[in-house]
C-alpha cells in the first residue's frame, strides 16, 4: 500500500466527522471509480485497494477511536449497522469494477481481525474490564496491527534491518532514495536517516491515537545505535539532536519516546531526558533492580506525559532456562516461562500499586513487556490494577496468539506463580535471583548482567550489518 492510499484511509477514519462520513465516502467511491476507469493497471489496483482496505477499516478497531465513539460524538457516532451499510456499498462497487478477488481478500482479512484475541484484549481495555494495552514490536506492519487495537510501536535500527531483510523489494528503494538525497552522508548517517523515516511514518499513523488519548497512547519508541549504551553524554546529545529534527519533521511535539539502555549510564540519560519533558523507554531491561532504579529517577525528574520500562521477557527467560537445564531440572523449559511472570508481578505490586496497598504508586513510568516467547507472556500480564501494563508483540507472536480462541483473564497478573516453579527458580537459577530480588544487583552490576551483555552484543552486531546495508552492501543482511 503506497503513501497516498494510506493518507486517504487515514483521512476517512480519523479526520471526517461521523455525520459527514457517508457523504464523504461516497465522494471517494466516485473518485476511485473514475481513476479505475481511466488508469493503467497500477492505478486500477490502487483504487481497488483503497476501497477494499476501507471496508476492513470500518469493521476494525480503527473505527472505534472516532467514527463509533459515543464519548467523542454522543449524538452523531455511527453504529455498526451504519458502517456495515457502507461496507456493503464498497463491496458492490468492487463487484462492478470486476474486483471480486479483492472482495474475497477483504472479507478474509476482516474475519481474522474480528476473531483476533488481540482485538479482544484491546476492546477489553476500552471497556474498562482491565488495564492492559498492546503494541507492535516491529518496524513495519503497524497499520494492520492498529486494526486489531495496537496503540504503540517499537522502532529501532535492528528491527528496521530485520524488516529490510524480509522485504528488500520495499526497503531497498527507500534506502537508495535516502542515499541519493544525501550524497555526502556516510553509512552511519544513512542508518539514522532510515530509522528516523520509519519513526516519522509510524508516528503519523499513531498521531490521532496520541491526540485523542491526551498524549497517553499512540507513542513510537525510537532507538539509535546500541553501541552507545555506556556513554551517557553521547546518548543525551544524540537524543536531543534527533528530537529537534523530529519536532521539525512532524510539526510539533513528536509522539515519540527514546529508548534508553538499562545500563548504569542509562540512568543518567533517563533523568536528563525526562526532566526536559522527553519520554523514555528503558530497554535492555530484565530485572527488578533495574526497574526500581529507572522508575525512581523518572518519578523524581520527569515532566514527560509517559515513559516505559521495557522488561525483555524472553531475553532473560532463555538464559535462566539454560541455568535450569544445566542444573538438571527436568521440566526446565516449562519452569523458565514463569521467570518474567514472577518478576512482573513483584514489579507491579512494588512500583505501581498505591501506598495504601503496599506499593509506591509510581505513575510517570509504566511496565512494558516485550520479546515474549509465547502466548503466556501476554495472558499472564493482563492486569486490572491502577497502572496500565503495556505489551509489545512480534508479528509472528501476534499470529500465534490469534491462532486459537483465548480467554482474557482481567486479573491474570494476580494469579500466583505455582509454588514449586518459584522454588525451583529461586534455588536453581542465580540469574533469576538477581532479577527477582529487589536487592539482587547493585547499579554497578547492571552492565555485566548476562542478559544485558548478550543483548547488547547481539544488537551491536545486527546494527553493524544494518549500517553496512545502508552503505550499499546488499548482502550484509543475509
Amino acid at each position: 500500500m503506497n503513501e497516498r492510499t494510506t493518507q486517504a484511509l487515514h483521512h476517512l477514519m480519523f479526520e471526517v466527522e461521523p455525520h459527514d462520513y457517508p457523504e464523504e465516502l461516497e465522494a471517494v467511491r466516485k473518485e476511485q471509480t473514475a481513476i479505475h476507469a481511466a488508469g493503467d493497471d497500477a492505478l486500477k489496483a490502487e483504487a481497488a485497494d483503497l476501497i477494499a482496505e476501507n471496508a476492513v477499516d470500518m469493521q476494525s478497531h480503527l473505527a472505534d477511536w472516532h467514527l463509533k465513539s459515543r464519548q467523542r460524538h454522543p449524538d452523531t457516532a455511527l453504529s455498526d449497522e451504519d458502517l456495515m451499510a457502507e461496507v456493503e456499498r464498497n463491496y458492490a462497487l468492487l463487484e462492478e469494477l470486476g474486483e471480486s478477488e479483492r472482495i474475497a481478500a477483504a472479507k478474509a482479512k476482516t474475519a481474522k481481525v474480528k476473531s483476533s484475541n488481540l482485538l479482544k484484549l484491546a476492546r477489553g481495555a476500552d471497556a474498562g474490564l482491565h488495564n492492559t494495552r498492546w503494541g507492535n514490536d516491529y518496524a513495519s506492519g503497524l497499520r494492520d496491527a492498529m486494526q486489531k487495537g495496537a496503540i504503540l510501536v517499537t522502532t529501532n535500527p535492528v528491527l528496521v534491518g530485520v524488516a529490510a531483510k524480509e522485504s528488500p523489494d520495499y526497503w531497498t528503494p527507500i534506502r537508495d532514495r535516502i542515499r541519493a538525497d544525501n550524497p555526502k552522508a556516510d553509512s552511519v548517517e544513512i542508518a539514522a536517516l532510515m530509522t528516523i523515516k520509519v519513526v516519522v511514518q509510524n508516528a503519523r499513523l499513531l498521531r490521532p491515537v496520541w491526540e485523542m488519548s491526551d498524549r497517553r497512547l499512540g507513542l513510537v519508541s525510537l532507538q539509535l545505535s546500541p553501541k552507545e549504551a555506556f556513554d551517557a553524554d553521547v546518548m543525551v546529545e544524540g537524543a536531543l539532536r534527533i528530537y529537534e529534527g523530529l519536532c521539525r519533521e512532524i510539526g510539533g511535539t513528536p509522539n515519540t519516546v527514546f529508548k534508553v539502555p538499562g545500563t548504569k549510564a542509562g540512568i543518567t540519560v533517563a533523568g536528563e531526558l525526562t526532566k526536559r519533558g522527553i519520554g523514555v523507554n528503558v530497554t535492555v531491561n530484565f530485572s527488578l533492580p533495574q526497574q526500581i532504579a529507572f522508575a525512581g529517577v523518572i518519578e523524581q525528574n520527569s515532566t514527560a506525559p509517559l515513559s516505559f520500562r521495557t522488561q525483555m521477557d524472553g531475553r532473560v527467560d532463555d538464559p535462566i532456562g539454560e541455568e535450569l537445564k544445566d542444573a538438571g531440572v527436568a521440566d526446565w523449559a516449562e519452569v523458565k516461562t514463569w521467570a518474567t511472570t514472577a518478576i512482573r508481578q513483584r514489579e507491579y505490586r512494588m512500583l505501581c500499586m498505591s501506598p495504601q496497598d503496599g506499593g509506591l504508586g509510581f505513575r510517570r513510568s509504566f511496565c512494558l513487556g516485550a520479546s515474549g516467547r509465547g502466548p503466556w507472556n501476554v495472558l499472564r500480564s493482563v492486569a486490572d490494577g491502577p497502572a496500565t501494563v503495556f505489551l509489545t508483540v512480534f508479528p509472528n507472536r501476534q499470529v500465534e496468539f490469534d491462532e486459537v480462541p483465548r480467554e482474557i483473564n482481567p486479573r491474570a497478573i494476580w494469579e500466583p506463580v505455582p509454588e514449586e516453579k518459584l522454588a525451583t527458580l529461586l534455588h536453581k537459577s542465580k540469574l533469576f535471583r538477581q532479577a527477582y530480588e529487589p536487592d539482587g544487583m547493585a547499579t554497578e552490576e547492571f552492565d555485566t548482567f548476562l542478559p544485558v551483555q548478550r543483548t547488547l552484543t547481539e544488537f551491536s552486531a545486527a546494527y553493524d550489518r544494518f549500517v553496512a546495508w545502508c552503505g550499499g552492501q546488499d548482502d550484509a543482511l543475509k
